[in-house]
């Protein structure tokens, strides 16, 4: 059996999304009007920081692309831990929608008075959380140490990578996202 050449599995991924934008075109006219402006609705409204967090909890959204964050993917399991990725405590799990974007994950942070000081006994303004990716024929990506503050939504994008592209390589790539934010 001979490799594809990244051009002949672009073009594949490319007819895939265009069947399934066709299906998903298809199911769209025959489902009942209210219920789509009912989900569109439910879709378009904006949301508020006050609304949504109180202080002392940051949200987290993801979005789960692949070909270099040129196609979205569609029923991806999103997952929020802390720990390492051996030894995971589960915060929270999603399953990514078809424009590859997770629900917003409500997540514990550091309150905003204790974040500010400029001697906070150590505590820093945000807190880290992990994230895994996973889907059917990629490789699973591993976000480590994503900073979620308090009040606001954090997004992360992941890129996931074909396991045909991988060349074999089918372990976990894990992502470092630590980095000082010295507020």
């Amino acid at each position: 059996m001979r490799e594809k050449t990244p051009q002949e599995y672009a073009r594949e991924l490319m007819e895939m999304y265009r069947a399934n934008w066709s299906q998903t075109v298809q199911n769209t006219a025959s489902v009942n009007t209210n219920e789509v402006l009912t989900e569109a609705s439910r879709v378009a409204t904006p949301i508020t920081d006050e609304a949504v967090f109180e202080d002392g909890t940051g949200g987290l959204a993801v979005n789960v692309t692949t070909l270099r964050r040129l196609y979205p993917v569609k029923g991806a399991t999103v997952t929020v831990f802390t720990g390492t990725p051996n030894t995971p405590t589960v915060i929270e799990t999603d399953v990514t929608d078809e424009s590859g974007k997770s629900g917003i994950f409500n997540l514990k942070t550091p309150v905003t008075a204790e974040s500010q000081q400029a001697e906070n006994g150590g505590v820093l303004p945000y807190a880290s959380y992990n994230i895994s990716v996973r889907s059917d024929g990629y490789v699973e990506q591993i976000a480590m140490n994503i900073p979620v503050f308090s009040g606001v939504i954090s997004v992360q994008g992941i890129d996931l990578i074909p396991v045909a592209a991988a060349g074999g390589h089918t372990q976990p790539q894990i992502i470092e996202g630590g980095n000082d934010y010295n507020l």
